[in-house]
């Protein structure tokens, strides 16, 4: 699957982009090294747009030619900007997807930059619109270094880290992870299971 202005294959999963708005300095496509197909991508797809881009992708065989595991990890959302800054274009795309496509699991990927008076409402709505896991990038086990990682525009390390707590007490399934080199990766993966997610993953850079 290549990109399509709209969708893009993030590790063999569908990968839908939601808009352009960011609480960092940069989107994590060019954290992961995929700075080319920030040009590639339309710069605010609608609901519409979204639907049929889904839709096309199942039809063209997203399922069927997925393993058990690929065919498991469904949709996930993502792109430029930040799916939990997108909360409008959400709410108008997820309940038509899943009225199509019932049992597909829904992934946003973020970076969790939440007030933490806003996290608990948020959590909520987020599971009334049946969103089942959130990828949470988190780079650095204290504040100097994450704030050298991630350069937040608002917020910083102890709310993105409320938010992790916030987001697994409420029901999500909330996976932690960072780019390669991870030079703190235990101590990272600890601090992400004992705020409750599931697990902290490490993924490989892109570099295209």
């Amino acid at each position: 699957m290549t990109a399509n202005l709209i969708s893009y294959a993030d590790n063999q999963r569908l990968t839908l982009h939601c808009g352009m708005s960011l609480p960092a300095a940069q989107s994590l496509l060019q954290l992961a090294g995929n700075s080319s197909l920030l040009a590639q991508l339309t710069p605010a797809p609608t609901a519409q747009q979204l639907l049929d881009t889904a839709e096309q992708a199942y039809q063209a065989g997203y399922e069927q030619s997925a393993s058990t595991e690929f065919e498991l990890q469904g949709l996930a959302i993502a792109g430029i900007g930040d799916p939990l800054l997108q909360l409008e274009l959400l709410n108008e795309f997820l309940p038509a997807f899943k009225a199509k496509r019932h049992g597909v699991p829904v992934t946003l990927v973020s970076y969790g930059l939440v007030a933490p008076s806003d996290a608990l409402a948020l959590c909520q709505q987020l599971m009334a619109l049946e969103i089942e896991k959130l990828e949470i990038y988190l780079p650095a086990s204290n504040p100097p270094a994450y704030q050298q990682a991630v350069k937040p525009t608002q917020l910083g390390f102890s709310e993105v880290c409320q938010f992790i707590h916030t987001a697994s007490e409420a029901g999500l399934q909330v996976t932690c992870f960072a780019y390669a080199p991870v030079a703190q990766q235990s101590e990272l993966r600890a601090l992400a299971l004992d705020l409750g997610a599931r697990a902290f993953v490490v993924k490989p850079l892109v570099i295209v």
